[in-house]
């Protein structure tokens, strides 16, 4: 029994440790962090991305996602534009309209994603802070 666990602890080629695994190196080293960081500045921005995040797989307008995360199309439109800029969104134009989508870059998606849990953890955090008595 304690030869298995010995095994499986120290085995080369198991895999990195569970904390190991949460890090993004490619994020820091190459700038990804940084670029969503000075993108995603401002509430507008917050929610919209937010709202991919939540929805992997939505596929709108800037008209239509400006009405889902209850902004003006004034506020969307320039972000929707920075993000696909940066690699973060994919934008389709079609004959009438064009419409905008998560990327299908796993690390840009993966940046996203942790960005938006680092934002919800802030606001926790800063909520605890400021409801103190």
């Amino acid at each position: 029994m304690e030869q298995v666990k010995e095994q499986s602890a120290g085995a080369p080629g198991r895999g990195a440790p569970a904390d190991e695994e949460k890090i993004i190196p490619w994020a820091e080293g190459n700038g990804t962090w940084k670029a969503i960081s000075r993108l995603v500045s401002d509430l507008p921005s917050v929610d919209l991305v937010t709202f991919f995040v939540q929805n992997p797989y939505a596929c709108d307008t800037a008209e239509g996602l400006a009405v889902r995360i209850g902004r003006k199309i004034a506020q969307v439109k320039p972000v929707l534009e920075a993000l696909v800029k940066g690699g973060f969104l994919m934008a389709t134009d079609l004959p009438d309209l064009c419409v905008y989508e998560l990327t299908g870059d796993p690390k840009h998606r993966q940046t996203l994603q942790q960005y938006v849990v680092w934002l919800q953890e802030g606001y926790h955090w800063a909520r605890l802070a400021i409801d103190r008595p």
